[in-house]
């Protein structure tokens, strides 16, 4: 797909009514409820597609985003910090994303390096 800036990659969201096109890099988190998937962006909008976060995960795996719990995904480049006491993320944008009790120690030793 072309677009105006090099080097931006696009991922393309389908919901029942019609398909956008995002930037992967306005990505903040991507949120699972059944079988739809929301995204977060940086520009405070939200959009919904009727895919999992499953189908999201495998095309978003080597592009930055770790799946921190089995209802998120996260963009590594928007943690500014984690809450023991609640076992969060914070996420830029004010945004929080649950982490996970399996992999709350990987992550944590992750983000001290």
């Amino acid at each position: 797909m072309k677009t105006a800036k090099k080097n931006r990659e696009d991922l393309l969201i389908i919901n029942q009514k019609n398909k956008k096109v995002i930037a992967i890099n306005q990505i903040i988190m991507l949120k699972g409820f059944v079988n739809y998937t929301r995204f977060y962006l940086q520009n405070g909008l939200q959009k919904v597609s009727a895919r999992t976060l499953k189908h999201y995960e495998a095309l978003l795996n080597n592009k930055g985003f770790i799946r921190v719990h089995r209802g998120y995904i996260v963009n590594q480049k928007c943690i500014v910090g984690h809450n023991l006491i609640t076992s969060q993320l914070i996420l830029t944008d004010g945004y929080e994303a649950d982490i996970s009790r399996r992999r709350k120690g990987e992550l944590l030793k992750e983000m001290q390096h």
